[in-house]
């Protein structure tokens, strides 16, 4: 796992979350580990921090319009992360 500074960078899709992974972080990061399921799947985002945080990660590369985002996108596993992160959020 990710040391927990890089926790929300490492959200991937090869495994369900669990309470210690993210144990720990604030409300604002729990917020960008959701957020950064979708930016991996290469979602934009209306909310300008979240556009700004993204666009500063090496990684991101993000080419579908908010509207045009379909959770289907998302493989079964990261749906039920994102749910579980909503929890604790």
């Amino acid at each position: 796992l990710c040391d927990r500074r890089q926790r929300q960078m490492c959200i991937r899709d090869s495994y369900l979350l669990d309470y210690s992974d993210i144990s720990g972080l604030s409300s604002a990061e729990l917020r960008l580990a959701r957020n950064e399921i979708y930016a991996r799947e290469g979602r934009l985002f209306d909310d300008q921090s979240l556009q700004v945080y993204f666009d500063s990660q090496a990684w991101y590369n993000g080419y579908i319009a908010p509207k045009d985002f379909k959770d289907s996108y998302l493989s079964p596993i990261e749906k039920k992360n994102v749910d579980f992160i909503k929890k604790y959020e």
